[in-house]
């Protein structure tokens, strides 16, 4: 190859594409790059979706496709993907292909950028997209055929039940086995990879020489999803497949034109937070072609990552004119590798992810909204809505990196609960003893039950939650762990009860305040404890185990006796605000010898979610400066 200088790429203008087709040579893999206009009709090519390597992509090029008289340094990645082509006879069949790491010249920042946000369109009108999974490996073939079989056992009209036995036989353990590994393949991890599983009008899976199509592995995702016995459900190679899956579904219904709907890139961004990027500006931009609403968020590879995060930020406020981006720092808080302030969330944070993972992603928020299931969108506009502020107006501004905000302290806290990961703060002496105006204890309790579903009945925030139902089934649950029968309830509720002894209200502890209603109570409710199983999303025990176990929220009591809950990193003397423009309260930690506050993340606070604090005489508006 030493003969061959290094080959020079020809611009390629905002409105065309530059192709590849790979084209005979018996020495060398040889290609044609030739460029086209973009909206062409009679242009016809495939789009090749893979991984580039674990590196940045000039150390990962160790082979050279040869272009005419000159040589192109390729991804090693892709050689085992031509020769893959080779063996099935279809290397040299005509096709024009869309491959990433060749039709776009990389050491080009702007071309990059630009092909970054013509993404969506690049693989929306690919007449088909190959994904390249790699090489056969011992068990890839057993794999697929797997695949195959759920597809049809899919389509056959069995019931869960009926599946479930038909896929629980012992020799079926080296199947599922072979699943899993075919789903831990690298290209399911990479954020890039998942705007080109969901856009694309048709995608196909190539591994070694054999291929299945995305409907087949959907439907068999679908049925494994039924099967919760064979450990495959539990595993993240499910999940990093599902998400996918639930992506592109989402995507099909809610791209309808008469839906109305669509998903924005904050959910998106929250949602996907497993999977990986070489880049961690491609958190970001790695996602923006699947958002129909992207927040104002401008590509561009010339800003550092601190920079993009933050201009992201800044974006979304202004674009909106809402903080709701606020809560998101607290579960993306900054890294060790970051320069951000506390109220810019770091993408980089890497979590395991819930379709709700915050208040402020509830169904009825069309700023943030979430990744729900697509029978539950029909219902958005008549879901209940958190709307701590009211319809007052947020007032802002930026100071470089600190938020000027406006807003109300209302409270501040005085005790939390304990967790897994936090110890809890006792209550100070204000609520170890009596004083007046304080609530009855049923009123308590119920406020305890309400602050541990977050107000709501639903997984998706979108009804308030049944009362009755719920307030009997967590007082039925309290009442037997007091009683003789503490061996019936399971163990995420015994050890949130035990986290409860911190806690004093109006000069009673958590018990006693249980033991002043039981007399009252204990008649009335049944013996047996209500249904515990976590799964059931619309029951009081399912929407706790969500609460406090899933999000990892605390209940806390404030210095005014009020009730909620709040993140684990929060602690005594934190400040419940209301900031204007925001949805949900916010905690804030006020700075020492400083009059700058930290966002320390979203807090639900009984009886303060729809604009009351508006009303209080006794709460007093700041202009916080939030570094």
């Amino acid at each position: 190859m030493d003969k061959f200088s290094r080959y020079s790429y020809d611009p390629v203008q905002p409105d065309e594409l530059r192709m590849c087709r790979f084209v005979e040579d018996n020495d060398h893999v040889c290609a044609v790059l030739k460029i086209f206009p973009a909206s062409a009709s009679y242009l016809r090519y495939t789009a090749l979706s893979y991984t580039w390597g674990k590196h940045h992509p000039e150390s990962d090029r160790q082979w050279n496709l040869k272009i005419g008289e000159k040589y192109l340094p390729a991804l090693d990645s892709l050689r085992s993907f031509v020769q893959a082509l080779r063996s099935k006879g279809t290397l040299l069949d005509g096709t024009w292909w869309w491959i990433d790491s060749i039709c776009i010249d990389q050491a080009n920042i702007h071309e990059r950028g630009e092909h970054v946000r013509r993404m969506k369109d690049i693989y929306r009108r690919a007449h088909n997209t190959i994904v390249w999974l790699g090489e056969q490996s011992d068990d890839s073939d057993r794999a697929l055929d797997f695949v195959c079989s759920l597809n049809k056992l899919s389509r056959a009209g069995h019931s869960d039940e009926e599946m479930r036995v038909l896929l629980q036989e012992e020799d079926q353990q080296l199947d599922w086995i072979a699943l899993r590994n075919f789903f831990l393949r690298k290209w399911w991890t990479r954020v890039w990879t998942i705007q080109e599983f969901v856009i694309p009008s048709s995608v196909s899976f190539l591994c070694g020489i054999r291929n299945v199509s995305r409907t087949a592995v959907c439907a068999a995702l679908w049925v494994a999803d039924r099967c919760n016995t064979t450990g495959f459900k539990d595993s993240i190679a499910f999940h990093h497949a599902w998400n996918r899956r639930r992506a592109w579904l989402l995507q099909k219904i809610i791209s309808k034109p008469e839906k109305g709907l669509g998903l924005t890139l904050l959910a998106l961004v929250a949602y996907f937070c497993s999977n990986e990027a070489t880049d961690d500006r491609d958190r970001l931009y790695g996602l923006a072609a699947l958002a129909a609403e992207n927040h104002g968020l401008e590509v561009n590879y010339h800003w550092h990552t601190d920079e993009v995060y933050l201009r992201f930020a800044q974006s979304f406020i202004e674009h909106h004119k809402c903080l709701d981006i606020l809560s998101f720092a607290s579960l993306f808080s900054t890294t060790a590798a970051s320069s951000l302030p506390s109220w810019v969330p770091d993408w980089r944070t890497r979590l395991q992810p819930l379709v709700v993972p915050l208040m402020i992603s509830q169904s009825s928020c069309s700023t943030v909204g979430n990744l729900r299931p697509p029978k539950t969108f029909e219902y958005a506009e008549r879901s209940t809505r958190y709307s701590a502020c009211g319809s007052t107006a947020a007032v802002f501004g930026f100071e470089g990196s600190v938020l000027v905000a406006r807003g109300l302290v209302i409270d501040e806290i005085d005790s939390i609960a304990g967790s897994e990961i936090a110890q809890g703060v006792r209550s100070t002496e204000r609520h170890a003893q009596p004083h007046e105006g304080a609530r009855s204890p049923t009123e308590t309790l119920e406020s305890i039950c309400r602050s541990l579903v977050l107000g709501r009945g639903d997984r998706y925030l979108r009804y308030p939650m049944p009362t009755v139902q719920f307030y009997n089934d967590f007082l039925n649950l309290c009442l037997l762990l007091i009683t003789e029968s503490p061996h019936v309830i399971n163990k995420e509720f015994r050890d949130w009860f035990q986290s409860m002894a911190s806690l004093c209200f109006n000069g009673q502890s958590f018990e006693n305040v249980l033991r002043s209603v039981q007399d009252e109570k204990t008649a009335a409710l049944a013996h047996l404890p209500p249904n515990q199983d976590e799964y059931i999303q619309d029951s009081f025990y399912g929407r706790f185990f969500d609460v406090s176990v899933r999000m990892s929220l605390r209940l806390m009591s404030s210095y005014k006796g009020r009730v909620g809950t709040v993140p684990a990193k929060a602690t005594t003397g934190d400040l419940v605000c209301i900031l204007y423009g925001c949805s949900v309260p916010m905690l804030l930690r006020k700075r020492e010898d400083e009059e700058r506050f930290t966002i320390v993340g979203e807090c639900y606070l009984d009886g303060f979610m729809n604009g009351e604090a508006l009303k209080q005489a006794d709460a007093s508006e700041v202009m916080f400066q939030i570094i």
